[in-house]
């Protein structure tokens, strides 16, 4: 025959099971925390990446605004407008744009549209060579402004 324990000794061996269940817990923090900070990382570098296309989308934007307003008004800032707004580019940290002059409506009279379109490449992850991915690490940003001539052009569309 065998005797039973007492029900109070088994709560409380129960009690004690329940407490050492609870502190072998402690390193269970770190460990979430270790498989939520990849995750944490990833969210904020695209946040940055993001932020930092829309600043340098922004900046060829006005480049393109502050072309087209000298184009309209036939004002030269030295060395012509197309190569004024590429070194313009540098100090706004928009890499190699390209600037093209046009005339949407074929002719430069007084009165008719002047366009300025900058593009230029933005490199979404710039420490990795473009040829790993093929390309796909980056975007062709194409930003233009349009305004009608108030005087007449002495250059000519091109870019």
């Amino acid at each position: 025959m065998t005797t039973r324990a007492p029900k109070s000794n088994v709560l409380i061996e129960h009690a004690r099971r329940l407490r050492r269940a609870r502190t072998c817990q402690q390193g269970a923090a770190l460990v979430e925390f270790a498989l939520v900070l990849p995750v944490l990382m990833l969210i904020l570098m695209s946040v940055l990446l993001i932020g930092q296309a829309f600043n340098e989308s922004t900046n060829e934007t006005h480049l393109a605004e502050v072309a087209v307003r000298y184009a309209a008004v036939n004002q030269d800032p030295g060395g012509g407008i197309v190569s004024y707004i590429k070194n313009l580019a540098t100090t706004t940290g928009v890499a190699n744009p390209t600037v093209c002059v046009s005339f949407p409506n074929g002719t430069s009279n007084v009165g008719d549209p002047v366009q300025v379109t900058i593009s230029s490449v933005y490199s979404w992850i710039p420490l990795l060579s473009q040829d790993v991915f093929g390309g796909a690490t980056t975007t062709t940003l194409v930003r233009s402004a349009t305004m009608r001539l108030e005087a007449t052009p002495s250059y000519g569309a091109g870019c």
